[in-house]
């Protein structure tokens, strides 16, 4: 049966899950609703009303949301973010992650239990992921290693939705496992996240999270709004790796990307060049930004969890502050030049936290009471049960 469909009001995301009926951020008895309506023939179906995919709207989707919400076993079928249609059974019983962002939301999902394979990368940041050490290691989405994902054999195996996909899937479906593409580190983290809870049986401790890192985003967008443009800081991001290597062009880093800076209330010099192009050094100093935040991915630059004290970082900042282009902004006369470790606050659910640091120093006079080293606190201690470290920010 061919459907014609109905729009219905956006939100701030779509739940990428059919008999997500209204098309909102989740599935619940608005979505029971929605689909009684649609039987009566008083609503007209949307792209996800067909909960069991049997081309057709009746009582037997209705009775498959009902099992979602009672968070009784069922068979789903989502969409992810490589834009593939997949049917499997919900809640799955072991996952595997490819890549760093899935291992990381086990963890926050609290399934550990369930994960039996991990990504390299887990092993490199022991630390980190203490309850995860245990797993086979099933190599990176670069090289997979398909004899040990044999072995493991997840139920789901998580990995990016991007090129690296293809081969994964041609290597890994055939074991007769589901293979799903989620990045969980980009603009849409919020609906992934939420799919991912949806598919391990966690939607609650899912909609938490979220609740807990909106309320900072929410207070910081709130007491900025009303910021005239003139008031505004002009920001621009860098890596770190790309000036410690001296580079005399710099790619605007994921800090701007990830719309860190936006978020802070301030304004992204780099908004609009495409990601991976690189500007030079006579179009920064032509923007002279007012402050420059540089990204740092590498413990080795004095960023991390496992960073103790400040000694490397300070360094980083010398290195920085005596860059050919850097050292000539006003940010740099300024003492406007800080360093964010991005894997503690910009990657997927961490932004509050990157937001939180930058408003500080953006705006001190608006935010003398936000502290985003308790925030750091609760996003290690509360939602990932290890205890709160790590050299994130500096100065």
């Amino acid at each position: 049966m061919a459907f014609a469909f109905a729009s219905v009001d956006a939100s701030a995301y779509t739940l990428q899950i059919f008999g997500n009926a209204n098309m909102d951020e989740q599935i619940d008895d608005k979505d029971m609703d929605f689909l009684e309506e649609i039987i009566a023939g008083t609503k007209e179906p949307t792209n996800l009303s067909d909960a069991n995919q049997d081309g057709k709207i009746d009582p037997n989707d209705i009775d498959l949301v009902n099992r979602l919400l009672k968070h009784e076993p069922a068979n789903i079928t989502i969409i992810d973010s490589a834009n593939r249609t997949i049917s499997l059974e919900c809640p799955a019983k072991s996952f595997a992650g490819l890549h760093t962002s899935p291992c990381r939301e086990f963890m926050m999902l609290g399934i550990e239990d369930q994960v039996v394979g991990v990504t390299n990368y887990v092993f490199d940041d022991p630390d980190l992921y203490p309850r995860l050490l245990d797993k086979a290691n099933i190599g990176t989405i670069y090289e997979p290693d398909y004899e040990s994902i044999a072995r493991a054999k997840p139920d789901v195996l998580i990995t990016t939705p991007g090129s690296y996909i293809d081969p994964v899937l041609q290597m890994v479906e055939p074991m007769g496992i589901k293979v799903i593409g989620l990045s969980l580190n980009k603009a849409d983290y919020d609906s992934e996240l939420m799919l991912l809870g949806y598919i391990s049986g966690k939607p609650d401790r899912v909609k938490d999270f979220l609740d807990w890192k909106q309320k900072t985003l929410d207070m910081i967008a709130e007491r900025t709004k009303d910021l005239d443009d003139s008031k505004r800081l002009r920001v621009f991001s860098a890596t770190m790796s790309s000036i410690l290597k001296g580079d005399k062009e710099l790619s605007p880093s994921l800090i701007g990307q990830h719309q860190i800076i936006d978020k802070a209330g301030a304004i992204n010099v780099a908004d609009g060049i495409p990601t991976g192009n690189k500007v030079d050094g006579e179009w920064i100093l032509d923007q002279d930004p007012d402050s420059i935040i540089i990204a740092s991915y590498f413990v080795k630059e004095g960023f991390g969890y496992t960073v103790l004290n400040d000694t490397i970082a300070r360094e980083s900042l010398r290195t920085i502050l005596e860059s050919d282009i850097l050292n000539q902004t006003s940010a740099a006369r300024e003492g406007k030049i800080f360093i964010l470790g991005y894997y503690g606050t910009a990657s997927g659910g961490q932004d509050p936290i990157g937001v939180a640091y930058l408003a500080k120093r953006f705006y001190p006079d608006l935010f003398q009471d936000l502290d985003p080293l308790q925030l750091q606190k609760e996003y290690f201690e509360r939602w990932f049960s290890i205890p709160n470290q790590g050299l994130w920010a500096y100065p």
